[in-house]
């Protein structure tokens, strides 16, 4: 159990691909309630390059297209819940407050306004050094923490009860 009752961070990061790229701020507040309960809350600035893609054009070809930057204020509340020394309950919801209109599709619509939603995970410590999540996400729109290989853990709950 952390030593403070109220903890702070600081993620940032940046993602490049073919075509188009973004970067991220991302403050974090936590705060233990009791042993057992942290809630915490963050608020993401994202960045979204301008980028280019192409698309098969009715002749046979294709077109290329452009995408214009945009920005997205994300905010995201959640608790973690310490059932037993090797089980944790996560539960958060968060929502993208840009109204940006979608542009790219490999985005998967996450450039469509409105875009929010909820997760929920459970972590089991096996060992010390190992442990296993399972989960389920709810999204209207898209997730911003989309990847087509990956979905990062980390945000909003940096700092661990173990």
């Amino acid at each position: 159990m952390p030593a403070k009752r109220l903890s702070y961070s600081l993620a940032a990061g940046a993602s490049f691909g073919s075509g188009f790229g973004a970067t991220y701020l991302e403050p974090t507040v936590r705060y233990q309630l009791n042993p057992r309960l942290r809630v915490f809350s963050s608020l993401t600035y994202m960045s979204v390059m301008p980028g280019q893609y192409s698309v098969p054009a009715s002749d046979g070809g294709t077109t290329l297209m452009r995408t214009s930057p945009s920005n997205h204020y994300i905010a995201h509340v959640g608790a973690d819940y310490l059932v037993n020394d090797r089980l944790i309950l996560s539960g958060s919801v968060w929502k993208d407050f840009s109204n940006i209109p979608a542009q790219n599709p490999a985005y998967m619509n996450f450039m469509t306004p409105g875009r929010q939603g909820m997760d929920f995970r459970a972590t089991y410590k096996i060992t010390e050094h190992f442990s296993v999540t399972g989960g389920m996400r709810y999204s209207n729109g898209a997730s911003p923490f989309y990847g087509p290989f990956q979905h990062p853990v980390s945000m909003g709950r940096s700092g661990g009860f173990w």
